[in-house]
């Protein structure tokens, strides 16, 4: 055989190999599989979020995290359960463990604020919408569950709320933080009112409507399209698109506008990442090439890329239905990952090092592996 056709052969092959390895292959785990991850996640929420607890150690190193953790995993598990029944009570059941935690003190105290949101007489709740966001977001997924949840009223009081705190804000977005608007909390109180809407019958969904049309009026970046991560006081954007506000915000948005979140994806994936073939990487900002310690939100930075940034566009790919993106993005976390099991339990590890995956991390890479909801 002559050389050049050696070398076409050997292309053809690789050619086919290359095709092979990065067809749209991906699919959700298996409830066995599910099961040994929620018996790590079970038995952390079980323990509580107190002093000494792996909650609690979240809770100290920063106030989000213990609640990102519990948010999280409800969502992976009411995704679970919506596409296979036989979670359904399980689901339910650490969705109420979950709920009880973040109403307690320990995640409760760690976003009060000037001006509290009363839910019953004598009884409040932080005003924050990062707070009221996830838990109500998180009641909405228990009652889907479980049609007699004792937390409907709540659930009912604190979307009213909610919604009229919307109607009343010009700017169009709540704040975080005294004086702090971050878009991404926002899409989360949004999709936990339009869930609301489709549980109940409740108008409550307008309010993502009118938020969507302020954001594509005035929070998109004019070079790319894609959405800010923080506005002002006055509904001027503070600062531009990030990897890892977007890739949060558009799982989100597709609870309530999903030609809004599919055209964020879209541009995203343009504007910020880079296709491998078989893997693709996302970067934190458009352009920027940066390596070292980056932020709280985007995690260390190789090149511009970011741990949090592909991960979550991984979860959008997913709840999107871009079977290929998503499993070539799911490459990129197995590649860096490893899995631990003992005692009846699975987590995941750091590859080549020696270093454990925190809960909050266990519960951003099972809601990853979701399917997303279908509603």
């Amino acid at each position: 055989m002559k050389p050049r056709w050696r070398w076409l052969l050997l292309l053809v092959v690789l050619g086919c190999a290359w095709a092979s390895y990065s067809r749209p292959t991906y699919t959700p785990p298996r409830p066995p599989h599910v099961r040994l991850r929620l018996a790590y996640l079970e038995r952390i929420m079980r323990e509580g979020s107190g002093p000494g607890t792996a909650l609690g150690g979240l809770i100290q190193q920063n106030s989000e995290w213990g609640l990102f953790t519990l948010s999280f995993t409800t969502y992976a598990l009411a995704s679970l359960a919506e596409h296979d029944p036989s979670l359904r009570p399980e689901a339910a059941e650490y969705i109420g463990l979950a709920i009880q935690q973040v109403l307690g003190a320990p995640i409760r105290q760690s976003f009060a604020a000037d001006r509290p949101t009363p839910v019953a007489p004598g009884d409040t709740l932080p005003s924050s919408v990062l707070y009221l966001g996830h838990l109500n977001l998180m009641l909405g997924c228990h009652r889907q569950l479980v049609a007699s949840s004792p937390y409907k009223a709540l659930h009912d009081t604190l979307s009213a709320r909610l919604y009229r705190r919307y109607e009343q804000a010009t700017e169009g977005n709540l704040t975080s933080y005294p004086h702090l608007r971050w878009v991404p909390d926002n899409t989360v109180a949004l999709a936990s009112l339009a869930l609301h809407s489709h549980l109940t019958g409740s108008t409550y969904a307008a309010a993502g409507r009118r938020w969507v049309a302020l954001a594509k009026g005035r929070w998109l970046d004019p070079a790319t399209g894609l959405l800010a991560s923080q506005t002002d006081a006055q509904g001027r954007v503070r600062e531009g698109p990030r990897g890892s506000m977007l890739g949060w915000s558009i799982w989100f948005l597709a609870r309530f506008d999903s030609t809004f979140a599919r055209q964020q994806y879209q541009r995203y994936q343009a504007a910020q990442s880079t296709n491998l073939g078989v893997l693709r990487l996302y970067r934190e900002l458009p352009g920027d090439y940066t390596t070292g310690a980056g932020d709280v939100d985007s995690g260390p930075l190789l090149v511009g890329y970011g741990i949090p940034a592909t991960a979550f566009a991984c979860a959008d790919a997913i709840a999107l239905h871009d079977w290929r993106n998503a499993q070539r993005l799911r490459r990129v976390i197995s590649l860096g990952s490893r899995e631990i099991e003992e005692n009846g339990e699975l987590r995941y590890g750091v590859r080549l090092v020696d270093l454990d995956v925190s809960p909050l991390s266990e519960a951003l890479l099972l809601w990853v592996d979701g399917p997303g909801p279908t509603k």
